[in-house]
């Protein structure tokens, strides 16, 4: 066989690679939901107790999703409020249930401020860029905010406390596919609700595109370990 022989069979070789459709990292149809959790983790929260307990649940629930051929693939990304500029913690449901130890330590509760205007900042810039296709939120906490700086005045935060319009969760809402609030404050549940309803979000909860719920700490409690939906 001569070189030009063996030269030509290799440029066929190469041109059939190169022609070939190319699969994504995770097949066909492989790319999972995108979870964005935000967690309140400063001093509005009365209750850490309850507070973690409600965390662990569902970052629980979360890592079962790796079972599931449909969201196995799923991402998930965690932001705090005591650190609301940056991802506390990213990765698939496998990585969540290999590392779920240090991810708790990371939510731990601090005498700090809590706020909710950044936090949910955060998600929406990450929504810009990552650009999901399935988008679904969830917030846990009691829904107060005590933004940066938190140490000026009297510190003293009055409830029921209207939702701060630059808090971007209600037009997020209009982009998710599932929204999940646990743990609202009693009194502000109502200020909540005002503040999706302006956005729109109640309307696609209406119309069934939206899968929504809003629980205070009591029926947070006897809906944890289903916070994602009943088999």
């Amino acid at each position: 066989m001569t070189v030009r022989t063996l030269a030509s069979l290799a440029l066929a070789g190469l041109l059939t690679l190169q022609s070939a459709p190319q699969a994504n990292a995770w097949g066909d149809d492989e790319k999972g939901p995108t979870f964005f959790v935000v967690f309140e983790n400063g001093g509005v929260v009365t209750d850490p107790d309850s507070q973690m307990e409600a965390a662990r649940l569902t970052l629980s629930e979360l890592t079962e999703l790796r079972r599931r051929r449909a969201t196995k693939h799923a991402t998930i990304h965690i932001i705090t409020s005591a650190n609301p500029t940056e991802i506390t913690w990213s990765g698939t449901p496998e990585q969540l249930y290999e590392q779920g130890a240090s991810v708790m330590d990371a939510l731990t509760i601090r005498p700090t401020c809590s706020d909710l205007t950044l936090a949910w900042q955060e998600v929406r810039n990450n929504v810009r860029i990552t650009r999901p296709g399935d988008l679904r939120l969830i917030g846990i906490g009691p829904f107060i905010n005590a933004g940066y700086p938190c140490d000026e005045g009297d510190g003293l935060i009055t409830l029921p406390q209207a939702v701060p319009a630059e808090v971007q969760l209600g037009s997020l809402s209009i982009d998710a596919s599932f929204l999940r609030l646990l743990n609202v404050h009693a009194d502000q549940d109502e200020m909540v609700l005002e503040h999706l309803e302006g956005a729109g979000a109640m309307a696609r909860v209406s119309s069934g595109e939206l899968d929504f719920d809003l629980m205070d700490g009591a029926r947070t409690r006897s809906n944890l370990g289903h916070i994602l939906g009943r088999e």
